[in-house]
């Protein structure tokens, strides 16, 4: 489970994490912008031309092949940013970003980016634990779709959704679940008819609602809840390295608790 956003007043998990100075210098160079169901925030082959620390909703990270074949890479929501190759100083981004489901976020142009990042190391040292994270989930979510079933793949990627979300329901049709998975919509309706039938989800035309996590983060494997767990120690690492000693008990538990 990931953890929760502290009481900073930034719904972003990153930016509620900075000193206080450092956040409100951040914020400022932001605004707040709307994102709706389907929205590129940047196509494949794009130029970087900004930030976005997502605030709510969630967007995915897909490939694009030159055939036109799509497959998500990964999943963003409040815990991180996108795109990923700001902090490395590229300009073009490989891969497209959409939302697959509607939120929020606070957009930095890459100029002001570039600056904050040069000007305060702990800005750039938790964009670094993000990029971590993500790696992380990148690299188990390859194992996952070697290694398991579509029904167990999609079980996971049901879980990584419903973590980024403040509702059991998940607006979702068969056919971006098809583009997610890289499977036919056929394989995605026989998927969901399983958990469906062991009570996990209740799946009706365009929403997914979660009806038993606990089971279906068993039924999921181990591929589920490593990067997630990942996330929380990165947090808590940080949080010792830039907070006061009298402030490490409170800010310990702070970053144990997950978002359920």
């Amino acid at each position: 489970m990931l953890k929760q956003p502290d009481s900073h007043g930034e719904a972003n998990i990153l930016l509620s994490h900075l000193p206080d100075d450092v956040r409100v210098e951040v914020a400022d160079a932001c605004r707040s912008i709307n994102l709706a169901l389907g929205d590129v925030l940047i196509p494949a082959g794009g130029a970087i031309e900004g930030v976005f620390f997502l605030s709510s909703g969630i967007a995915s990270v897909v490939v694009v092949t030159k055939s036109g074949r799509k497959t998500e890479a990964g999943v963003v929501g409040k815990e991180g940013f996108v795109p990923a190759g700001a902090v490395a100083g590229a300009q073009t981004n490989l891969t497209e970003i959409v939302m697959q489901a509607p939120g929020e976020a606070l957009f930095m142009d890459i100029r002001s980016f570039d600056a904050l990042v040069s000007k305060h190391r702990v800005f750039f040292d938790i964009l670094v634990c993000a990029l971590h994270v993500s790696r992380t989930q990148i690299q188990f979510t390859a194992s996952s779709n070697a290694t398991q079933s579509v029904t167990e793949r999609l079980a996971r990627w049901l879980l990584m959704c419903h973590d980024r979300v403040e509702s059991n329901q998940l607006q979702l049709t068969h056919e971006f679940l098809s583009t997610m998975l890289a499977v036919r919509r056929a394989s995605v309706t026989d998927a969901l008819h399983v958990l469906e039938s062991l009570g996990f989800i209740r799946s009706e035309r365009g929403r997914i609602t979660i009806k038993n996590r606990e089971m279906l983060e068993t039924y999921a494997g181990d591929l589920y809840g490593v990067p997630e767990e990942e996330n929380n120690r990165m947090l808590a690492r940080f949080m010792r390295k830039y907070s006061s000693d009298s402030a490490l008990d409170d800010l310990t538990v702070i970053a144990s608790e997950g978002v359920r």
